[in-house]
């Protein structure tokens, strides 16, 4: 028995892959996926898949298209199943419904552990902006420490020396460059 991959089945009929994968999943049980979650198809899948295509090309749409149920090509060769989903199964298959609720309650388990994570860093992230916030008022308060000395330094020069300050002050007068030399 022949198999193809979904690139090989979109060249026999000419159409994208994504098209053969947009077929293939609404009919599930007509093209069941393999352990990896990829489609692979035997020769009597690509039949029809050909056959798809022409309805479709006829005019019909997709939803309109039933396919008959995959019988194999050798009474003695079994069809392939499709891997069970986990959300079909039911009450009645009481092994099932047992692992079926571990699963829900280690689901749950795992979904309380990651929001303690996000819990916890959040946490964290806040102590060490309020750590950060402290630091900056420090600094902020020992440079408000350090230039009081120098304002009171520099009031204090003003006062005793009230005429130097003001030339301090005061803006600069600009000559020209040939100002200065004619004027000497």
């Amino acid at each position: 028995m022949e198999i193809f991959k979904t690139k090989e089945v979109a060249e026999q009929l000419s159409v994208s892959q994504t098209t053969i994968k947009r077929w293939a999943a609404m009919f599930p049980a007509s093209f069941p996926k393999d352990r990896f979650g990829h489609y692979i198809f035997t020769s009597q899948e690509v039949s029809l898949l050909k056959s798809v295509k022409e309805r479709l090309e006829q005019g019909e749409s997709l939803d309109s298209i039933t396919l008959a149920e995959n019988k194999p090509l050798n009474e003695n060769q079994p069809q392939a199943k499709p891997l069970p989903n986990i959300r079909s199964l039911t009450a009645t298959e009481p092994p099932m419904q047992e692992v079926w609720s571990r699963l829900v309650r280690i689901e749950r388990s795992l979904d309380e552990k990651a929001d303690e994570v996000v819990s916890v860093q959040l946490l964290q992230q806040r102590q060490e902006l309020e750590d950060l916030r402290q630091m900056v008022q420090q600094l902020a308060a020992s440079i408000e420490s350090i230039q009081q000395p120098r304002l009171q330094a520099a009031a204090a020069y003003e006062d005793m020396h009230p005429i130097a300050s003001m030339k301090l002050k005061a803006p600069s007068k600009k000559r020209g460059l040939l100002r200065t030399f004619f004027s000497l």
